[in-house]
């Protein structure tokens, strides 16, 4: 019976696949010159860098470095009539708002975590604009807000030297106390106005620049050193996020599978261990592989920086591990660890070479992150030596030596480039999307789809084609609130894009981290999973295929993820009786079809292990829906 179902929920997916055939488009705009569509997409990731760079200095309390990113003449707004002008002001503001005259440290905590970027650059390549969602985390005895959230709009501008700030705005959107939970900012939470237009957010920079613009003169074997450190970059970028992914489930198999054979993982406090089972042994301080019932252990890459080396066969990641786990029935942690990983690349396949993790904070639920961290449990073996000093922040990167050989394929390099500025693209859509969620804004959201783009409705199935899922969303949750006293954050974050070949369609995988702040009630959390894909049409990157597997809903923050009673998913999906009799569906839900915990849910990867091949246990395409108490697919 249940295989009759599975076949019949197949039939469905492959008659919507027809439906969404590549249809003629437009013509996209001629790509500029092969070396200045290599500077625009350097230009527009040193910005994205540039943002997280900040917030590690912010983190280390280092003002003088943090102030020194911005421009000379730099303004800052803060949003509730705070602002400052010129770097010494900025320094001094950024110093008393967000952490004091202290560096950071244990018990001194002043953490900003931006995430979900939209980024555009300007058409001469000297300027850029950057859309935020940022999540703060601040202790001590002087703080009144513990927890804030808010969005950023920011300018850019490119001078002598890099890219600096020029103009930082802030829009508060929620804060609390670390005792009380976080709450709305305001009584009517305006919307935050746009830089940018849903037509062309998801156009590669590739295709944006002015006409008469002129790129750099570049040696052959110059140009295809820097083109293959983006796709270096991009490689690592993944594989650290994609370890992130592992650390949650509690892969362990495919965790150990990204290290090289002689790899290391070490944190201080705790030593370094060597070798497969010493790796083991330090992963398994989270427990054993799988998750059993109640468990979460949520690791959520941010703030990540990558530096390949100048010969392409070694690099660094650093960044921020924000970490939420526990048991439904003992206690919630949350956890903060600076990690500054190294990689190398065996016969072209990056693997980690060390982690090396440097806690900031680990506390439970109920404590509070001014007092000491809590540590992790002690590994099942003794180390192999003491952990290795913080290694300082590496701000900038020396440049790529020239590519040896014959002259390069100036075609490949092409496809090259234009790989690398579809990644950023594509997360620019990705995260449009979710600041349309947050404002209410249908008809925009449906616009980052392409024609026959596929829109799951949790809880009630798939929408094929912009106006029926701008049909959807407008019967289903209706217009913007007013006064807007509510907020759902939907940070899609933690991205591994693998853009296929051909350059004309690529896969997606985001993390949804969800803060909903309200004015009258303490905020609570969603999580989930999305697995997308997304496709080049006239020119832009759109939205082909959106779909989510929730696997976390809190009824409070007091509660965090403890005591949440079975089937508390199913009960807080939004009703959609009306939805159903007058809006049908197009093709039905598959995966997950409701948040799940404190029952485990099942996880679907579109990705093998990128170093071993190992399959997960489940592989995208999804072919049935599932409800994880019981594990049988349900009729489509």
């Amino acid at each position: 019976m249940a295989t009759d179902r599975a076949k019949r929920a197949r039939a469905a997916i492959a008659a919507l696949c027809l439906t969404v055939a590549p249809t003629a488009g437009h013509a996209a705009e001629p790509p500029v010159p092969l070396a200045l569509a290599l500077e625009r997409t350097e230009a527009i990731r040193a910005v994205r860098d540039l943002q997280a760079l900040l917030a590690h200095h912010v983190e280390a309390g280092d003002w003088a470095a943090a102030s020194a990113l911005f421009t000379r003449d730099a303004a800052l707004d803060w949003g509730d009539g705070t602002a400052a002008k010129g770097r010494a002001a900025i320094r001094d503001s950024l110093m008393t708002r967000l952490g004091g005259a202290e560096k950071g440290g244990p018990n001194r905590l002043h953490v900003t975590l931006p995430m979900a970027p939209v980024l555009t650059l300007s058409p001469d390549g000297r300027s850029a604009k950057g859309r935020w969602h940022e999540v703060g985390l601040f202790g001590g005895a002087r703080r009144e807000d513990n927890w804030t959230g808010g969005i950023h709009e920011n300018d850019y501008v490119r001078e002598a030297g890099g890219w600096r700030i020029r103009r930082m705005a802030y829009h508060p959107q929620f804060r609390g106390t670390y005792a009380k939970g976080w709450h709305s900012a305001k009584d009517d939470l305006p919307v935050v106005p746009y830089h940018y237009e849903v037509a062309s957010v998801g156009a590669p920079v590739t295709t944006t620049g002015a006409v008469d613009a002129e790129g750099p003169a570049l040696a052959p074997r110059v140009l295809a050193a820097r083109v293959a450190r983006l796709a270096d970059e991009d490689a690592v970028r993944n594989l650290q996020n994609i370890y992130g992914y592992y650390l949650d489930r509690r892969m362990w198999d495919d965790a150990l599978d990204l290290f090289a054979p002689d790899g290391s993982h070490a944190s201080a406090g705790t030593g370094l261990h060597r070798g497969r089972e010493g790796i083991r042994a330090m992963l398994e301080r989270d427990g054993p592989a799988g998750l059993s019932h109640g468990d979460l252990n949520d690791h959520v890459m941010l703030n990540l920086i990558v530096c390949v080396a100048p010969d392409g066969r070694s690099a660094r990641a650093r960044g921020f591990d924000f970490g939420m786990s526990g048991n439904n029935a003992g206690k919630a942690f949350w956890s903060l660890t600076l990690f500054d990983n190294l990689f190398e690349k065996q016969d072209g396949v990056w693997r980690l070479k060390a982690v090396r993790e440097y806690p900031r904070m680990r506390t439970s639920h109920d404590a509070s992150w001014d007092q000491p961290t809590q540590p992790r449990p002690s590994p099942a073996r003794a180390a192999d030596a003491p952990a290795p000093a913080e290694p300082p922040l590496l701000a900038t990167c020396a440049p790529a030596d020239p590519v040896p050989g014959d002259t390069p394929d100036m075609a490949q390099l092409r496809a090259k480039v234009d790989a690398a500025a579809a990644t950023i693209a594509i997360d620019n859509v990705s995260n449009a999307f979710a600041n349309y969620i947050d404002d209410f804004r249908w008809q925009d959201l449906a616009a980052t789809f392409t024609r026959g783009g596929r829109r799951e409705a949790p809880g009630v199935g798939f929408y094929v084609g912009r106006e029926r899922i701008h049909a959807m969303q407008s019967g289903r949750y209706g217009p913007l609130a007013s006064p807007r006293t509510f907020i759902p954050i939907h940070a899609r974050i933690q991205p591994v894009i693998h853009v296929a070949a051909d350059g004309k369609s690529a896969k997606l995988r985001t993390r949804l981290l969800q803060f909903n702040a309200a004015l009258d009630r303490p905020g609570s959390m969603m999580a989930g999973i999305y697995e997308d894909e997304a496709r080049l049409e006239d020119g832009v990157w759109r939205l082909a295929h959106v779909e989510i597997d929730h696997y976390l809903q809190t009824r409070s923050y007091r509660d965090a993820w403890t005591r949440i009673p079975e089937g508390l998913g199913h009960r807080m999906i939004p009703r959609a009786d009306a939805l159903l009799r007058d809006n049908p569906p197009d093709a039905p839900l598959l995966g997950e079809i409701y948040a799940p915990f404190p029952t485990i849910g099942l996880m679907w990867f579109h990705y093998a292990n990128p170093v071993s091949g190992r399959r997960p246990p489940y592989l995208t395409p999804k072919t049935a829906a599932v409800m994880s108490r019981t594990e049988e697919p349900l009729e489509p």
